[in-house]
């Protein structure tokens, strides 16, 4: 039938033709498939077979013999899917890209498809294999086997297309991606089918010439890698095709929500894992960088996986579960276990890339020993390599041949690098991640720490501040950068000893075991250093507390001159942290001496035992390739003690932290349902009590709806998760006229005994006035905050009306932010023009918006350094009003307000707007007794408890001598303000005063300008300059640099020497053999070069050691110099300074700044001094071994130094944009530690988080950019190094076999300082740039070295006893803050007679404290002379100016330290005067009612005291100052009238016969005055005795005393 079928055919042949199908064999020569003309068109392809093949075109038929079994055939079919896939793929893409509109579709952005990286591994591995298939052609056809010089094409051909085919579908399925045109995809398919169908038909045939799969014969393994490679391709493309072409059809594809950020650019995880991993959609930054400076809104925003708070979440999440294992499990709180949660699958997957570099770096000494063995056998005439004789090249004899070991070592090379970048982009990312989540998490934990541990001293906040800043860095840096060398490098030193061994044999294991003997010495050092470590960071908190307490109170410090007082603590603290850090550099110099012999030893023994065990000398091969792997085994060594640091470090930061975390926290409760009402739960001795209450905001509140409406209501339901308010317990309820209950004992530090509130029972009436009086230290304070959850209950508890639960708050010290004039008012409620106005109005505080440069938009400094005590104090009072929270508490608003001002306040604000039409209930603590008729109830406090409580009436009953000693108080005030003017007067001239004084307002109304205070931070361009790099030397001093110079050129100097030294004594092992060498002739060549290479290691090494030891001790002596500089300057600095620029920024330089200058710039500058010098010998040696390395390095060193300056501008301006982006967090910080009671008082808590998040997130932007810029470079860098090396390679071995006069030593030597070359090449450009960046810190230091500074300096010597009488005369004299700003005093003209007493008094604003700051030179006096006992002050040193005088600053302010610092700072006084002292101020019960007296230690801010207490104490460090003239600014502000009654006593008396000038507010205060000035608006507007004044009704005076009657 076949045959019948075939004769069918015939025609096709030809009716005469006379071949024919009939009797058709496949074996037949002569048929019709295979014509003259189709013989001619196949004999044509001979050439692709090569001349001499036997496997050609020749006589073809179609049998198996002339196609599967012909290897030419088979070659150039399997050939054709690939060359069609290169054809058709270049027409589709060109089709689409010129002819589409898709050409006009450009994103940034890479939409991956499943299955995008694995595709991306494949094809990688893939080209190596054809790279691979490409050696074994050219092998194979140079005639390494068979001697012919044939060329046969159809053994590479094939693999050059299949590369050109492979590179292609990847730019090809890149496109698709681009695109998104999935349908592309099916010409993928269809190649990957032919592709898979070519790979078996190759298969089948190499099986058919071996008769077997023969595993040996490299393109038989190659072909059967290649099956399984394509099949995975095709899987991988039907997968595509599964997903995006069936399932999209019904599915539509969520697009990712981060591009739908407009100002998304930071591509990583949206592009393509080529593009991921050479970072190239990075390209935009360097070409933005490069021409132009790079600005913080350039870098866009980050992907939702870097932001803090998703990062914060994420932790919080593995903590809560940590906290829930530990509670179950009864065990501590492990946090490492919550970053293993949180974080352990980043870290893991960083422990693969680490895990796989590691192994490719074992593979280039191996390589090296190949290479150099080659060359060997060449170079002393044996003859070629061993090779095994088969048709194609072995497994074996590919991995022999030098060339491709060159080509191994680059590509592991590549390998090893691009891991390294993935490993340090995934560290970095993760690292980042750490850092924001645990700052985040200190942020949380601050805003619910107890008021005690920070009152109490247990907690500072400089101590906070370090571990928001110094321990999450620390915590990331060992938990992610350092933790994987824990298992590393034990891994690394086994896999190089594991090569020695087949290098050297037993003498390796031999010197290995030094090791062993360096580990117990490492032991003790590394303890040491831990040791001195903790010390180091113990004296830096220390420095850091001293540093924020003197920015604190700088003003009361220069004041008092006292700047030589803290510069001296602080610096000495600054000795101390230097001493403990040298201890500590001193150890890891040692440790690092050990790291670096151990591998020196080990090499001489191993060195001098291998001769000896196996009788062979040593050969280039073994030398060279030992050197290189003990190269790279000093690198692990050498890494341990900063590893063993860096762990040590983490893990007292961990200790630290988890301490911080444990630390108690405010009562509160855990949620149970959506309003969180539940019974509070406070643990007392192990028990529960759940009687204390919490509060809630009531759900239906009409005063609420502007707010609910402007979405920015702080109700409970906005405080985050274990944040709950205090609400009453269900089981409680209280009748709708209480407001809410207090009652049971209350303390402060949990662990004392005795309550500082005692049985409490105090019932707050809802919409009333509760006014809580007593005298200073009673507990006033301290029952508010009890109130608010502040304090620790013992018994009882705090009882809330669901009604009325949430609070407003303005504190004694007020708090404000550093924000405009308006939002420190709003507080983030929706603004109400209407109230807004209202409350201006009834805080007196519109004709202040009125003279403020920027109207209610002005911003207002840090903790309202730029406004008066009595604006601060107005501000935070309209704050409380402003708010729609029930109960509004105010803690003695009135002391810092002048009489008509708080009598303003109190009948407009308190009487009118929260009374009579808010209806809201009024917790009032004050001192001034005058106003408790207005109160609905009264609460007496003395010594912690409630001694009466009630109506004034009922108090009165109860205690007549009580209400009669008040009235007398009033009367005695009254009738002092009464003299000379009648009632129907009193009512008319507050208001007839106003008139006055804000029609002069508004005649000279300032024009607003922007308002703005507090000026953006300094941020230089360009380069660092030359002046700061002379800064730093010069700090260092320039003979150090010098001599540091010639110690690293010395050092490699003998490196170089020690190397040549063992080419020397390799070359010498090759000439001495066992066959013609005595044992005698080989150990004694063992000893001469052994001793030789011992002396010349030695001497490097000491040389080395003396090197680092120098610039250890150099560069702390520097880092020294610069802070105490830049302390120096900062504390000379003028007030100014302070008040327009953020602590947080000031405390960077101190802590942020000075610590890289501490622990990196020198350390990065003789690291780059080492490279340079390193480079220097490495191409004198390369270009003495093969003088055409010179024209590989040069190309290469021109793309060093364009990468370098590509990189260098924009990494500089992101550096700094990241310096920069940190002091706002620190800012923030420590703003919000200062405010932590209103803030939880006003339940802000959300709102300051959301604050922080921001902040951080710019910060954590900055950063993540930094990282990734560095390994954008860093990646560049690795991929030319390994071209270097491969050309380097490449050219030692032609020069070597070519010309036949390179000895084998030399081609490793130059092969060894190729690798060490591209080595030092790469990290000289990248440390340079680290270098530069890290430079911003000491510019950024030298900055504040070069601030203006105060005068100083005087002309006159005013004698030690002057001034002798105290007459101060003011001719003419302006003055203003800064010479860009109007002036605050105008032509002020008087003489203040000694020995008087002078009353200066005036509306907030007019001048007053300025006034007395000229007399201490704090503010500029620009016009007139200021003389004091007719000596000029401009003439006299400023600091004698400022210790002559004695001010009592209206803001008190304590530091830390014992009671006597605070009261004798320079230790000039007895104990007998301390008490003295104190008892004037009725301190010394208080004092003496403390354990340890005058050494008991006062907390940060002086908060174990209340403020009046620290009043008193600041009055008695003025007693103690024996001057001739003594100021006043409202010192008694806070202190109750009977106190302050006695104390003005004490001070007519004990300062009878000095001159006395009075700032008061309470005119009561200086109605016995000599003298009384009035200012208005910087001018003098009265000046006469009060008697006269009081005689005149239109004076200002009288209208102040009038308004406080």
């Amino acid at each position: 039938m076949g045959q019948e079928l075939l004769e069918e055919f015939n025609l096709y042949c030809g009716a005469i033709h006379t071949i024919t199908l009939e009797k058709l064999s496949w074996d037949d020569e002569d048929n019709c498939f295979m014509g003259p003309q189709q013989e001619q068109l196949l004999k044509k392809f001979n050439w692709y077979c090569g001349v001499n093949n036997s496997a050609n075109f020749d006589n073809f038929t179609w049998d198996l013999d002339h196609t599967l079994y012909n290897t030419c055939f088979t070659d150039l079919v399997y050939t054709v899917p690939h060359l069609l896939f290169i054809l058709l793929s270049v027409l589709v893409l060109l089709i689409l890209g010129c002819c589409t509109r898709i050409r006009k579709e450009k994103y940034p952005y890479l939409i991956q498809y499943p299955g995008h990286n694995l595709r991306w591994i494949l094809n990688f591995i893939f080209i190596l294999l054809l790279l691979c298939q490409i050696g074994e052609s050219i092998l194979t056809n140079v005639g390494l086997l068979n001697g012919t010089d044939s060329m046969t094409p159809h053994l590479y051909i094939p693999s050059v297309f299949v590369l050109v085919a492979a590179i292609l579908s990847m730019v090809y399925y890149t496109q698709m991606e681009v695109w998104r045109h999935a349908q592309m995809s099916w010409l993928l398919l269809a190649y990957w089918l032919g592709a898979l169908a070519s790979e078996v038909t190759r298969f089948l045939q190499l099986s058919h010439e071996f008769d077997r799969v023969d595993y040996s014969i490299l393109r038989v393994d190659l072909n059967l890698v290649a099956i399984g490679l394509v099949s995975l391709f095709l899987i991988l493309e039907l997968n595509v095709i599964r997903t995006k072409i069936f399932w999209s059809s019904t599915k539509e594809d969520v697009f990712p929500e981060d591009l739908m950020k407009e100002d998304m650019r930071y591509m990583q995880g949206y592009s393509s894992l080529l593009s991921s991993a050479f970072l190239l959609w990075m390209n935009w930054i360097f070409k933005k960088g490069y021409k132009s400076t790079l600005e913080m809104a350039d870098l866009g925003s980050l992907s939702e996986v870097h932001t803090t708070k998703y990062q914060r979440e994420n932790f919080l999440k593995a903590l809560k579960k940590e906290e829930a294992r530990a509670k179950m499990n009864k065990k501590p709180l492990s946090l490492y276990r919550a970053y293993a949660r949180a974080f352990g699958a980043d870290i893991l997957l960083s422990s693969l890339f680490k895990f796989v570099g590691v192994m490719t770096s074992f593979i280039p000494p191996l390589a090296l020993a190949g290479a150099i063995k080659f060359v060997s056998v060449t170079y002393y005439g044996e003859g070629t390599m061993d090779y095994e004789q088969t048709k194609y090249i072995t497994v074996s004899d590919f991995l022999k041949n030098g060339f491709v070991l060159i080509v191994v070592m680059f590509c592991a090379n590549v390998v090893t690098q691009v891991l390294q970048q993935a490993l340090g982009h995934t560290n970095c990312t993760t690292a980042a991640h750490m850092r924001i989540a645990l700052q985040a998490a200190v942020y949380d934990k601050s805003l619910r720490l107890s008021s005690y541990t920070m009152t109490g001293g247990a907690m500072t906040m400089g101590q906070i501040t370090n571990h928001m800043s110094v321990d999450t860095s620390q915590v990331a840096d060992s938990s992610v950068h350092c933790f994987h060398h824990l298992w590393s490098i034990p891994f690394e030193i086994v896999g190089f000893l594991a090569i020695l061994y087949t290098q050297l044999g037993v003498a390796a294991l031999i010197g290995s075991c030094v090791f062993l003997i360096f580990i117990p010495l490492q032991i003790v050092l590394i303890r040491q250093a831990a040791k001195n470590r903790k010390k180091f960071m113990e004296q830096s908190d220390e420095r850091l507390k001293k540093t924020n307490e003197l920015l604190q109170g700088i003003k009361l410090i220069k004041l008092y001159g006292w700047e030589d007082i803290f510069y001296k603590a602080i610096s000495k603290v600054r000795a101390l942290e230097i001493v403990a850090m040298m201890k500590q550099r001193g150890w890891h110099v040692i440790l690092s001496l050990c790291s670096s012999v151990s591998p020196l030893l080990v090499a001489l023994v191993s060195f001098s035992m291998y001769t000896k065990l196996t009788g062979n000398p040593l050969t280039p091969d073994i030398a060279f390739t030992a050197l290189a792997v003990f190269g790279q085994l000093s690198h692990p060594l050498i890494m341990i003690p900063h590893i063993v640091n860096c762990h040590i470090n983490g893990f007292i930061s961990t200790g630290r932290l988890r301490t911080f975390f444990e630390a108690p926290e405010i009562e509160r409760s855990n949620d149970s349902n959506h309003n969180r009402l539940v019974d509070a739960e406070v643990k007392l001795n192990g028990s529960v009590n759940y009687e204390v209450g919490v509060r809630q905001r009531r759900k239906n509140d009409k005063e609420d709806k502007n707010k609910l409406m402007s979405g920015k209501n702080n109700n409970c339901n906005n405080i985050p998760a274990g944040e709950p308010c205090v609400i009453s317990p269900s089981s409680l309820s209280l009748p709708d006229d209480i407001a809410l209950r207090v009652r049971g004992n209350f303390i402060w530090d949990d662990t004392a005994n005795t309550p500082t509130l005692r049985d409490m029972d105090l019932d707050i009436p809802a919409g009333k006035l509760t006014m809580i009086v007593g005298q200073v230290g009673c507990g006033k304070s301290s029952l508010l905050s009890a109130i608010l959850g502040e304090m620790t209950t013992m018994s009882g508890g705090v009882h809330w009306n669901p009604k009325y639960h949430s609070v407003s708050f303005g504190a004694q010290k007020a708090w404000l932010l550093n924000a405009s004039f308006r939002d420190n008012i709003i507080f983030n409620n929706a603004y109400d023009q209407s109230r807004y106005k209202t409350v201006l109005d009834s805080c007196s505080l519109q004709p202040d918006i009125d003279i403020l440069p920027g109207g209610d938009q002005t911003e207002i400094g840090e903790k309202g350094i730029n406004l008066s005590g009595g604006q601060k104090q107005r501000v935070s009072v309209g704050r409380a009003m402003y708010s729609y929270n029930d109960v509004v508490i105010l803690d003695d608003p009135l002391s810092a307000l002048d009489m008509h001002v708080g009598a303003h306040l109190f009948k407009e604000g308190i009487e009118g707007f929260l009374m009579r039409k808010s209806k809201r209930t009024v917790i009032l603590v004050t001192h001034q007794t005058q106003y408790a008729e207005k109160a609905d109830k009264i609460v007496y406090m003395k010594d912690g408890h409630i001694l009466h409580q009630g109506t004034l009436q009922e108090i009165r009953d109860e205690n007549p001598e009580l209400v009669a000693d008040w009235r007398a108080t009033d009367k005695e005030r009254n009738e002092c303000e009464s003299e000379g003017t009648d009632q129907e007067d009193v009512t008319k001239e507050p208001a007839k005063m106003m008139r006055q004084i804000s029609g002069k307002m508004e005649e000279k109304k300032l024009k607003a300008a922007d308002g703005q205070l507090i000026e953006e931070e300094e941020r230089a361009e360009g380069s660092v300059s030359l002046g700061v790099y002379l800064t730093y030397f010069k700090a260092l001093g320039f003979w150090i640099c010098l001599l540091q110079v010639c110690l690293q050129f010395s050092k490699n100097l003998l490196d170089v020497r020690t190397n040549y030294w063992l080419s020397d004594w390799s070359e010498a092992g090759n000439n001495l053999t066992t066959a013609n060498a005595t044992q005698e002739e080989l150990l004694a060549s063992l000893n001469h070069y052994l001793g030789g290479y011992a002396g010349f290691s030695v001497s490097s090494m000491i040389v080395n050691t003396a090197s680092s030891a120098l610039i250890t001790i150099a560069s702390l002596v520097a880092a020294k110099t610069l802070h105490n500089t830049m302390l120096k300057t900062v504390l000379n600095a003028p007030l100014r300074f302070f008040e327009t620029t953020p602590v947080g920024r000031i405390l960077n330089r101190f802590s942020s700044d000075t610590s890289t200058i501490d622990n990196s710039i020198a350390g990065l500058m003789n690291h780059m001094l080492h490279c340079c010098i390193n480079c220097l010998f490495g191409v004198l040696v390369n270009v003495m071994v093969s003088w055409c390395f010179i024209i590989v390095l040069i190309p290469m060193a021109l793309l060093y130094f364009l990468l370098l300056k590509i990189f260098i501008s924009t990494f500089r301006d992101v550096q700094r944009l990241d310096s920069i982006s940190k002091s706002p967090v620190y800012a923030h910080f420590s703003e919000s530690l200062g405010g932590l009671s209103t803030i939880r008082a006003y339940q802000q808590q959300n709102h300051f988080q959301d604050s922080i998040v921001e902040k951080i997130d710019c910060n954590n932007l900055t950063h993540v950019y930094f990282d990734t810029c560095y390994g954008w470079l860093q990646v560049r860098l690795n991929l030319v190094s390994s071209i270097i090396v491969l050309l380097a390679g490449m050219s030692a071995m032609i020069t070597a076999l070519t010309t036949g006069t390179l000895a084998p030593s030399l081609v490793g030597l130059a092969i060894t300082y190729a690798l060490s070359l591209s080595s030092e090449l790469s990290w000289m450009v990248q440390v340079s740039a680290y270098v530069e960046g890290n430079m911003n810190a000491v510019e950024r230091v030298h900055d504040y070295t070069s601030l203006e500074v105060e005068n100083s300096d005087g002309i006159v010597d005013p004698g030690p006893d002057w001034p002798d009488k105290g007459e101060i005369v003011y001719s003419d004299v302006s003055a203003r803050y800064a010479s860009d700003l109007d002036p605050v005093l105008h032509e002020i003209d008087v003489r203040f007679q000694p020995g008087k007493k002078i009353g200066i008094c005036g509306r907030t604003g007019s001048g007053k404290s300025s006034l007395t700051l000229t007399l201490f030179r704090i503010i500029q006096t620009f016009k007139g002379k200021i003389t004091v006992d007719g000596v000029n002050i401009a003439d006299l040193p400023l600091a004698e100016v400022r210790r002559r005088f004695t001010i009592i600053p209206q803001d008190p302010v304590l530091f830390t330290g014992t009671i006597r610092f605070n009261l004798d700072a320079r230790g000039e006084h007895d104990n007998d005067a301390l008490w003295d002292a104190l008892e004037v101020a009725q301190l010394k019960g208080v004092v003496s009612d403390l354990d340890l007296k005058l050494d008991t230690m006062v907390t940060e801010g002086g908060e174990n005291f209340s403020v009046g207490q620290r009043q008193l104490f600041c009055l008695a460090r003025a007693f103690l100052k024996k001057t001739r003239i003594l100021v006043m600014d409202e010192a008694t502000a806070s202190i109750d009238l009977e106190t302050d009654g006695i104390l003005q006593d004490v001070v007519a008396n004990a300062f009878k016969e000095r001159t006395v000038l009075t700032i008061a507010h309470r005119v009561q205060t200086i109605l016995d005055s000599d003298h009384i000035l009035v200012l208005n608006e910087g001018q003098i507007a009265e000046y006469d005795t009060p008697q006269n004044l009081l005689a005149q009704e239109d004076s200002i005076f009288a209208s102040l005393v009038k308004a406080g009657s």
